[in-house]
């Protein structure tokens, strides 16, 4: 992400209007002095971190344009505003503030081009024609703004006016930018009808060295929009025979996944998981089954979690799980320690279908919950996590009921969750929420088996092994 700096210069100008008469002296101790306190600026900027993470845009700039009268030279504050201006629909303001900035004309009309790609205008249905129109006229033998033009016509369907704008702009770009940009121009002559053009354009530029991931996941895109799996992954094939580099592994990977061939995928996987040090992001992103750990219940499964309460550690077991997201839940409890409680919890019908209220009290009894659920969430307070990005949950009964945001993202760390299986490391798909007193869930990104998986509030339990 290229980073926006905006420079704005605030003037204040005014007229000292001087009385005609003679001054009138007022005798000092009749004086009252106003003072007016000033907030900190480290406060200030913490006040604006705050709004800009909440959405409030419109406090950002007041708050922005205070810190810029401090220090016209705070690129942070700068790339703040710019940012909420955008968000604001602020166009004009955003781009004559860029102009500010940067004082250079190529440098401002590439910022000003880039922007409807970096705030995703496409999917937004938001139109950018301001933002290219701005860059060319600024600096119109720049190809840049030529070129991201071109993707946004061929995006809307305009094919022949994209390719025009790309190849103006691609014929206008120096070496160093070709080279920077030519998955970019291929993108466009594929969308163009121009296939052959686009996968030679590529496959000449991977034989001259130019097999960066962008222009390797670019060129084995077309085979996966083609739907030529077998042919791309022979290709890729080829190329690990040539040189046996990681990024070759990682798109044959991706092929092998996309035409639905599971195994070899998670093979290459683990070959980029042992020889290439990339970890288990892969294997993650395939659900490899070496990786992944299997948590559907059964009756012979058992859940194991840790549960700190006062300061006091104990297990808290879950076995025998008949898990029915239709017509209820039953599973057998243990708690160790002193405590040794043990029992049974029948969740209803009812309650596995809309309930918020967690049940999470334990003793020597067996449960019935009616308008409750307990270790599970219901399909309702699933679904809307799912579908909203928000839920209520009352996990405390003395705080109550409280609003839980989603705060995982895909394929973020925190979209896996770590257990013990095996006497080995695997990992849970997951969705984790968050209220604002920081209580938070972690549950199974699974509508038929919503299981919590760690859980925050005023005591916490985790979800540690998994036999």
């Amino acid at each position: 992400m290229k980073k926006i700096i905006v420079l704005m210069l605030i003037c204040f100008c005014g007229n000292i209007l001087f009385a005609q008469q003679k001054p009138v002296v007022i005798p000092a101790s009749n004086v009252e002095k106003k003072i007016i306190p000033i907030v900190p600026t480290k406060l200030l900027k913490k006040q604006l971190e705050s709004a800009y993470k909440r959405k409030k845009y419109k406090l950002v700039l007041s708050l922005a344009d205070t810190l810029l009268k401090r220090n016209p030279k705070d690129e942070n504050i700068y790339l703040t505003k710019i940012n909420s201006e955008i968000m604001l629909k602020m166009d004009k303001p955003a781009i004559a503030d860029i102009k500010k900035y940067f004082k250079n004309k190529d440098t401002a009309a590439t910022v000003i081009a880039i922007m409807p790609s970096q705030f995703d205008f496409y999917s937004k249905k938001r139109n950018a024609d301001i933002y290219y129109s701005s860059a060319i006229a600024l600096s119109p033998k720049n190809g840049i703004p030529y070129l991201f033009k071109a993707a946004q016509l061929s995006d809307d369907g305009k094919a022949t006016e994209g390719l025009s704008n790309a190849q103006k702009g691609y014929d206008l770009l120096n070496a160093k930018y070709k080279k920077a940009l030519v998955n970019l121009y291929a993108t466009i002559l594929y969308g163009s009808e121009k296939k052959p053009e686009a996968y030679k354009l590529l496959e000449d530029e991977i034989a001259a060295g130019n097999n960066t991931y962008d222009i390797l996941k670019d060129y084995f895109g077309f085979y996966v929009k083609d739907k030529r799996y077998q042919d791309g992954i022979d290709k890729a094939t080829d190329y690990i025979k040539k040189d046996s580099m990681g990024n070759y592994f990682g798109q044959r990977a991706m092929l092998y996944n996309d035409m639905g061939n599971a195994e070899k995928a998670c093979e290459d996987a683990q070959i980029l998981k042992t020889q290439f040090d990339d970890g288990d992001y892969y294997g993650k992103l395939f659900n490899c089954p070496q990786i992944m750990a299997d948590v559907k219940p059964n009756l012979q499964r058992t859940y194991i979690y840790e549960v700190i309460f006062n300061d006091m550690k104990y297990d808290f077991r879950v076995s025998n799980p008949n898990v029915d997201m239709d017509n209820g839940i039953s599973f057998k409890y243990k708690l160790t320690g002193d405590a040794m409680y043990n029992g049974t919890v029948n969740i209803s019908k009812e309650a596995i279908a809309t309930a918020h209220d967690q049940m999470n009290k334990f003793g020597k009894e067996n449960i019935q919950l009616d308008t409750r659920t307990s270790v599970w969430i219901s399909k309702e307070v699933f679904n809307e996590f799912k579908t909203n990005g928000y839920s209520s949950i009352n996990a405390n009964e003395w705080e109550g009921s409280k609003e839980f945001q989603l705060v995982s993202e895909k394929n973020s760390d925190d979209s896996y969750y770590p257990i013990t299986v095996d006497d080995g490391i695997k990992y849970v798909k997951c969705i984790k929420v968050l209220a604002k007193n920081g209580e938070e869930l972690w549950i199974n990104d699974d509508a038929n088996n919503p299981i919590i998986l760690k859980m925050k509030v005023d005591f916490s339990i985790e979800l540690k092994q998994v036999l």
